[in-house]
């Protein structure tokens, strides 16, 4: 007959503490119906726009926000400038991120010793989180986990490899954060129904965890 004493065995990792919860959105509010009225203005003319604009109501999207004005879609902008706009754009959001995480927490930022950065929406080298560190003055000896093109799964798995540091690092304190900047994705010259589809669905924003063993 075996008996448990409900203790975890010495061998095996203790169970992540999650610290901390905080998310950051950029300053620009679009209700739906105002991006309706400018996609019908930016796809006047094309021959599925009256069968696809009731995707925007099925949606359930009433309000998102954007790291670029409504305004910005009325030129045609490059990738190099709508990559300069996703870098400056996303470190705000990922710094601000932050900030409310060491607040909520009571931690201070020379308590970081590890983070991990998903995100697909843009491309940035050096990388975000190497930037957030030479932003905030955290440590030098902060490691570092970038994850690139992983979508939607991005944060799930971000938050997975998060949570294992955490848990076999004892009293590591590790910071996962998120930022995608879907608004800049947008293609004015492109009337497929996808990018129509990404459109009604996606805005831009942060959120991160902070996490110990």
């Amino acid at each position: 007959m075996s008996t448990s004493t409900g203790c975890i065995p010495a061998s095996m990792p203790a169970p992540p503490r999650l610290l901390a919860l905080a998310t950051a959105v950029p300053p620009y509010r679009l209700d739906q119906e105002d991006v309706v009225e400018r996609v019908k203005l930016l796809f006047d003319g094309s021959p599925n726009l009256d069968r696809l604009l009731p995707v925007f109501t099925n949606s359930g999207i009433r309000t998102r926000y954007s790291c670029v004005p409504i305004e910005w879609y009325d030129r045609v902008h490059g990738w190099a400038e709508r990559n300069r706009a996703y870098v400056a754009s996303a470190l705000d959001l990922l710094e601000a991120t932050t900030r409310r995480l060491l607040g909520r927490s009571g931690r201070d930022p020379d308590e970081i010793d590890g983070i991990v950065v998903v995100s697909t929406t843009g491309i940035a080298t050096p990388s975000l989180d190497a930037l957030l560190i030479e932003r905030m003055k955290l440590r030098r000896t902060v490691w570092r986990l970038p994850i690139f093109g992983l979508g939607c799964a991005g944060g799930v798995i971000g938050l997975e490899r998060a949570a294992s540091r955490a848990a076999v690092a004892l009293g590591e304190t590790v910071l996962f954060l998120v930022v995608e900047l879907c608004a800049l994705s947008f293609r004015r010259n492109d009337w497929s129904k996808s990018n129509l589809v990404a459109t009604a669905l996606f805005g831009d924003g942060a959120a991160g965890a902070l996490l110990s063993s």
